[in-house]
């Protein structure tokens, strides 16, 4: 899917994604508070959150102490953050975004790489890494499946599915080092170096 359809696309659906708000904070809160200790971070250290969406993961990140930006192309979804008092504003990670280079301690992206075909997955870690002094955290699926996500992604249209076959391969081709968590039934952390 090219990248403007996948904008205009989250843009239509951002009040009905913001249904699922609570939902996905309450899992995100889950998943930060049982496995930040994997990450060496200090309160108030800067985090950018790029693909925020609504603001889900955003606000978890928040709630454990942190200064948080979230960024996402579509400004819907950006407004919707803003309104929950974020700090969240719209920008293309894939075209760069205006931060100095090393703004923030970590940069993480929350199901985002998986609906980007390679080239653009790889844009979005030479950003990241750009971006960071410290980490980039993709919170993303493993390789466990299920016949729901399937069916949804496959509906989507995105890069799921080579994600699924070669998203690891990706990462330890443009990061140092990566390290894998399991963190939740179809989630891991991927832990990276640049």
């Amino acid at each position: 899917m090219n990248f403007k359809k996948h904008v205009f696309i989250f843009n239509v659906i951002a009040s009905v994604y913001n249904w699922f708000f609570s939902g996905q904070y309450s899992r995100y809160s889950h998943v930060l508070s049982e496995n930040i200790h994997l990450i060496q971070l200090e309160n108030n250290d800067r985090v950018l959150d790029i693909g925020c969406g609504t603001g889900a993961f955003t606000k978890a990140w928040e709630d454990m102490g942190f200064d948080v930006t979230g960024v996402d192309s579509a400004s819907r979804m950006v407004a919707l953050g803003v309104k929950r008092g974020l700090k969240c504003s719209q920008g293309n990670a894939l075209e760069g975004l205006s931060f100095p280079d090393g703004s923030f301690k970590l940069v993480v992206f929350s199901y985002v790489a998986h609906g980007l075909d390679r080239e653009k997955r790889i844009r979005l870690y030479r950003e990241a890494a750009r971006l960071t002094s410290f980490k980039v955290l993709i919170h993303d699926y493993g390789t466990e499946r299920s016949l729901g996500t399937d069916s949804i992604e496959f509906l989507e249209g995105g890069g799921y599915f080579e994600f699924i076959q070669s998203g690891m391969d990706e990462m330890r081709e443009f990061f140092s080092r990566v390290e894998v968590y399991q963190v939740d039934r179809n989630a891991c952390w991927y832990l990276c170096t640049p």
